[in-house]
This record gives C-alpha cells, structure tokens and sequence, in this order.
C-alpha cells in the first residue's frame, strides 16, 4: 500500500546558494582534467597549501573551483543514495540569484563547508576539514589570477551585505546543534586555532587604540553599586574587527586605578559564532589547578596567549585556564551570547559621571550577538553552552525578551552551572544586595512569584537525565517520577524545543474484562494502554517506527515494525545512518529495536516486543543523557503533580477526589500533549490520520469498565482470547531479576495483570540495552 510521505525541507527562504552536487563555475575558465583520486590539496602549513609534491599553492579562482568540486564530490560520495537525493531536493528549493566570480566561489564553500557536517570525514580524515576551512579563510581575501603571487593577501574581498546575509542565516539554520570545540591547546596553539575559527585575537592589554594604532577603547566603568561580583572599579573595553569584537573587564584594585588585579577577555566571531577566552589566572602547569595569576600597572601591556620575553606575564587562554584561579567562566557567561549584560546600567567615567550610554547601548554598536548561541572554545571540564532552557518553560516576564534575536535564549538551568545559577540569575532577579535589575522596567518583581520559583528550581537538576516508557505505559519522568498514563492516541512524550528533538508515541489501549488495580502514584485504578508505536524530528529530519499497514503487525517477525526517515521505508546500514547535523540512527543488536541520536545528547532506545498471545508487537522506550525536559515524560515540579504543559504551565496539585484526578490526567493533560494531523510526525495509511489511533473515552470514568468505545485502527481485537491476569506471587518471580526497583514494580504489574509471562523477559531486554548503552565496559565484547 502507498503510505502519505512527507518531505521535510528547510524552511530558510534562501538565495544565492550553490548546488552542493552540481558544480556550476559561472564565468570562470573551466578546471583543468585532474586524476579523480588525487587530492588537490595534499597538505597544510602556517596558513599555506602545498600539492603532493611539496609546491606550495597560489588559491587561483581557478584552483578554488577545482579544489571545491573535488571535495564536494569526495564527500557527497559518504552520504547515503536517500541522504543526498534529499539535499538535492533542498537545493532545488531556494530561488538562486545569478552568480558570478568570487561571490560564487564563496556560496560554493558555504555548502561545501555545511557538507562537512552532514558527513564523518572529521573520524575518517581529519585532516581533510582543516584543508576545506583553508579554502574558505583564502575567499576572505580577493583571489589572485597569476599563480605565481605569492604575496596576494592585499586586498579583502567584500561580499554584498544582502547575499552576506543570506549565508549567514543558512549556515546559522544548518548548523544549530552543532557541539562547541574542546581543547587542549595553549599559547600560540590556542591563538591559531581561534583565529582557524574566525575568532579575532585582541592586541595585547592596555594598548589603546590611537590613529594608526589597532587597540582597545574604553566604553566607561560599571557603577559598582550594580557590579555582581567584587565592588571595585571595573572598566569595560572592547576591540573589534572584521571577524567580531572583544570585550575587556580590567577589575582595578581600588579608585586610584594604578593596578589591575583581574582581567578577562571573551572574543565573540560575529562570522562563526565562536568564542575563545584569556584571563591572568592561569594555572601552571596547564592541568595542576596551581594559580599563577598575577596584577599588573595599569599602564603595562601583557600580551595574549604567549609572553614578549622569556618568562614575561601573559594572558593565559584555552587549556592553560581551564583549572586556573579564575574559576569556570562558562559557568556564568551561559546563554545566548558571551556577556552578561545590565540593559539599563549607565556607564561612567573614572570619576563617577555617567556618560550617557548604557551596557544595554553596548549591543547596538558591537557586535555582541553572534549569528547563532555562542560556542566556546574551551577545557573539556568547563560547560559548553550547547543547549538553552526550553522558551515554554520560562517565565513569560523573561521570556518576552530572553528569545533569539532579542536579548537572548537564557541557559539551559542544572547543577551543571551553579555560578549562573546562584549569582547571575539570583542577583539580576532577587537581587540579595540591592541589585536587582531583572525584569527590565520592573526590577525585582518577579522574586517572590511561582513561576520564577520553578524556574530556578531546575538549577538543582541534572543537565541530562534517563526517563522511560514501559510497558502498560508506565512513565518515569525526566526528574524520577514514576507515574501511569493509560490515555489512547497519539502524544508528545518528551521534547526539547530549543534542539529540534522530539519523540512521539502512540498508544494503543488493552481491552480487558477487568479493571487492574491502582497506580501509587496517581491513586487511579485504570484500563491500560500499550506503546504500539514511535515518531521522533531530528533537527529537519522525520523519523516513523511503526507496525507495516495500519495493523498490528500479527506476526512475530521484527521486520513488520517498520522503520521510515521522512516518509521513506528505510534500512539502517551496518554503520549506523548519517542524518546529519549530529542526528544519528543505528540498528539494535537483535530483535528489531533502534538506537535514536539526537545532537542534543538524547540517545532513545526503542524495543519492540511481541504479546503472544495478543498477536501484536509492543514497544519499551529507555531514554539516555537528555536534556529535555518537556512532554508526558517531562518535569514534574513546583506544585504541580503531572509535567508542565506545552506552554510551561502547571497542572496544580493532585485533586482529592479520584473522578478529577481522571479529568485532570487523562482529559485535560492528555488532551494538552495529543498531537494532531499538523504537528503528527507518523505515517498514515490514505484515509487514516491521527484520530484513527484516538479514543477519548480511554481510560474509563473510575468504576467504568474496559471495553472500548469505539474502533481504533491500531488494534483490531477480532479473534484475540480475553487477557487473563495471573498471581502477584508468580509475577514477583517472573520478575525477580530486574534490580531496579521502580522497574521491578512496573514489571510485577503488567506480568500480573496482562497474565503474559514474555513481558517479564521484554522489560530485561529493555534494561539490559540500556545499562549496555551506560556501561559498555561490563558487555564483552560489545554487541555495537
């Protein structure tokens, strides 16, 4: 039969973008014939190309156009057949402005340089991304004709401010998800790999600009009755360029302002979204947390990264910092962009005067947002800044401005980043010292409200967390909550709105001659569901795992849960599939069962188990590592007794009389995450859609009984013998294996009341992999 597919594209309006397959060269000269399987590029040095001969290269538009197709074709040769005909048919999409000359070169890179994500080649040739950057970093410059130019960097070559533009967006919708860089270079090593990164590298502290003199200007100092931290002078100087801006905080040790004790400096890529960071407390070595820092006069240039003379002073940067007496500083600079901002402090000058311009001012003339969240460049222990806290779960007097575009995506809260948690966030919004400067215009309003208490309430959470789905579906949250939701449809069960990812799950309901007993959590004695069915989004990617037909799959052959990626019937290949942007699918070890990778850091592993004596398959879902937070598998906070809603709100505590907390749980909170036909990521049979999987009826009223109300196509019970539930006692020993004791519950449960023996061996499936997943030292050899 032909299943509805749809075809996932992005939704960027873009121009000006080269075909990535198709090499078009516009007006330049045709490429010289070059064997297929020489690169043309053959290695890299101190910023120059040399071929395979060890001749150093001059990037000719020439050149570039060979070289670009080269590796355009080398990479799109990795990707799956269905991963680039979809490419293709996104490329197809944009209208593309006629292009010419260098500008083409350019575009031509931009999706060149975005095929490089989309691909491994970072694992299987390491060397070939650099190479590409290489090709990229040369386009900044107007290329050179004559070959023999050695010395061609004279003249920049600028782009049209729209088609600049353009590109930006694209490569800011492309690569979000994209996880920061960590390293472990120092000095001179550092320095080159930000600058690799488009990061700009500041001149030396203290040296001024002044006509003909690159250097740092003064924008004032920050009232000290509004500074967070230590109440002395501080002075806020920035450096900019062409790749993006620089911002000093040099902290005086008192009024007289003749000595610097602290100064870090945070250089934000307006081009690549990167930061990179120095500071004067080092450690020394890089990795022994032994401070080196130092003060200086305030008149003394210390250069960044590496000393003028043997053993001078120097701003430490990269690894050299990572364990310093600076502390963490990702763990406060979070969110959206590098600085921590206070809109409405006016700055002043050394002598308390204000200057008419405010910190908020700042931003609207430096470049102080990057194109996409900042991404530091940075020591493996230190927070990378990779996610921000889901927009619905923040309160809407923050969120009316911390947005992209804005003031900014606040940071995903957890225990990860106590710093911003217990300074920042406290400071600007409770202000313990009088400060408080959060929300804008109403400062300090918001202390005392329920929304902001469970708002920072998640700063107590883990950043990533393992909730699950199992059996009749008994879920346990992203904070450790284990409660039973038996509604029949279709839902969002966990989401990160910030990410891209998303699961669904349908549910199918169990019809049974009895009513099984109560849930301790909810208190309801409730008909059951089964997990039938599974959709995820991976970034723009469309991910089905369901039975083949509308059916139950009445076979117990794995291959009749289907698995399709953007409508497409799909086989994931011995190597896992690429989806890109960090979206990755691999097949289970045995049984049928998928692996699902988002970029965010979610792993879901789902297991389909097939019910005997039902006839039908079944799923079990163990999430690992994620950090979202929103759904029906989502966080249960404040006074609420189920997961927030979709737009963050509570549900109240848990009503005393069972009959509401039915209404509460099973219509209104169902009802709130069923998904319908525009937000469904399944695939549908022609003349079926979401509400052929729904029953609203599903649980019965307490006291009703468990037939159902109306036929769901998901689950034809013709001929199926009635479920016959079996002793608690002969279920504690069915089950007796499994350790955790949440799951061991959940286990004695449905082996109990669906009288199946199997679903005792389908819950240690599903552990078994998951504990695999977590600790694959204790599986040898690994069966991944």
């Amino acid at each position: 039969m032909q299943i509805r597919r749809r075809l996932v594209l992005s939704s960027v309006p873009l121009t000006g973008i080269a075909a990535l397959f198709a090499v078009t060269i516009g007006n330049l000269q045709p490429a010289p014939a070059q064997s297929a399987d020489r690169e043309p590029i053959a290695f890299i040095g101190h910023g120059a190309m040399f071929d395979a001969d060890g001749k150093q290269i001059v990037p000719t538009p020439e050149f570039v156009a060979t070289a670009q197709a080269w590796y355009r074709s080398k990479l799109a040769s990795t990707l799956p057949v269905q991963r680039r005909r979809l490419l293709e048919a996104e490329e197809k999409s944009f209208n593309v402005l006629p292009l010419q000359g260098q500008e083409k070169l350019l575009t031509d890179q931009q999706a060149l340089e975005l095929l490089v994500a989309e691909t491994d080649i970072k694992k299987t040739d390491p060397r070939m991304p650099g190479k590409i950057s290489l090709l990229g970093s040369a386009l900044d410059w107007k290329l050179p004709e004559d070959k023999s130019n050695f010395g061609w960097r004279r003249e920049k070559f600028n782009i049209r401010p729209e088609l600049n533009e353009t590109l930006k967006k694209w490569r800011a919708k492309r690569l979000s998800g994209v996880q920061s860089l960590t390293t472990n270079n120092t000095g001179q090593d550092y320095i080159d790999e930000c600058a690799a990164n488009d990061v700009p590298i500041p001149p030396p502290i203290n040296r001024l600009a002044a006509p003909g003199v690159l250097g740092w200007t003064s924008r004032g100092f920050i009232p000290q009755s509004q500074q967070f931290i230590v109440g002395t002078p501080a002075e806020i100087r920035s450096y900019e360029d062409n790749k993006g801006v620089c911002i000093a905080l040099p902290r005086y040790t008192n009024s007289s302002l003749s000595t610097v004790f602290l100064d870090g400096v945070i250089c934000q890529s307006k081009v690549s979204s990167k930061v990179c960071i120095w500071d004067n407390q080092r450690a020394s070595p890089p990795s022994s947390g032994n401070g080196v820092g130092f003060s200086f006069p305030s008149g003394t240039e210390i250069p960044i990264g590496v000393p003028a003379i043997a053993g001078g002073l120097y701003q430490g940067g990269g690894k050299e910092i990572e364990f310093g007496s600076g502390g963490v500083c990702t763990d406060c600079h979070a969110g959206e962009n590098a600085y921590i901002i206070h809109p409405d402090a006016e700055l002043e000058n050394a002598s308390g005067t204000g200057l008419g311009l405010t910190m908020g001012d700042l931003s609207s003339i430096l470049p102080m947002f990057a194109p996409n969240r900042y991404d530091p460049i940075i020591g493996a222990s230190w927070p990378k800044n990779n996610l921000s806290h889901a927009l619905p779960l923040v309160p809407t007097g923050c969120k009316s401005c911390h947005q992209q575009g804005d003031a900014g995506r606040l940071p995903h809260l957890s225990s990860a980043i106590p710093s911003f948690c217990g300074t920042i966030l406290t400071q600007a919004v409770e202000g313990p010292s009088g400060i408080a400067t959060m929300p804008q215009g109403s400062a300090g309003t918001m202390a005392s409200s329920p929304a902001y208490t469970n708002f920072k309430a998640f700063c107590g959470t883990a950043p990533s967390s393992g909730p699950s789905t199992r059996g009749d579906p008994h879920l346990l949250t992203t904070n450790g909550i284990s409660y039973d939701f038996q509604a029949a449809g279709e839902f969002v069960a966990l989401r990160n709105s910030d990410s891209g990812f998303e699961m669904q799950t349908r549910q199918t309901p169990v019809k049974t001659s009895f009513v099984p007993g109560p849930n301790p959590y909810t208190g309801l004695a409730s008909c059951v569901s089964l997990n039938t069915a599974a959709a995820f989004r991976l970034g723009e990617r469309r991910i089905s795992f369901q039975p083949v037909g509308t059916g139950s799959a009445r076979s117990n052959d794995p291959s009749r849960m289907m698995l399709r990626v953007d409508g497409f019937e799909t086989k994931i290949p011995a190597g896992g599939l690429n989806l890109g942007g960090g979206n990755r699918l691999k097949a289970a070890a045995a049984g049928g069962g998928i692996d699902v990778r988002s970029a965010d850091g979610t792993e879901v592993l789902v297991t389909p188990n097939f019910w005997s004596s039902q006839g039908y398959w079944y799923l079990n879902v163990e999430v690992l590592n994620t950090p979202a937070r929103e759904g029906t598998m989502g966080h249960i906070g404040g006074n609420s007794w189920l997961p927030y809603s979709p737009k963050g709100l509570s549900f109240g505590p848990k009503p005393a009389a069972l009959a509401d907390r039915h209404t509460s749980l099973n219509q209104k909170f169902a009802d709130a995450w069923r998904v319908n036909s525009m937000t469904s990521l399944f695939d549908y049979l022609p003349g079926t859609t979401t509400d052929s999987f729904t029953d609203r009826e599903w649980p019965s009223m307490p006291g009703g009984s468990c037939s159902l109300s109306k036929a769901v196509v998901s689950l034809p019970l013709e001929g199926r013998p009635s479920i016959k539930p079996i002793e608690r006692e002969r279920a504690i020993k069915m089950c007796g294996l499994i350790k955790d004791k949440v799951a061991f519950e959940q286990c004695v449960f449905d082996v109990a009341n669906m009288g199946e023996p199997t679903m005792a061996r389908a819950f240690m499936l599903s552990l078994a992999r998951s504990l695999e997943r977590r600790m694959p030292f204790l599986f040898v050899p690994a069966r991944w």
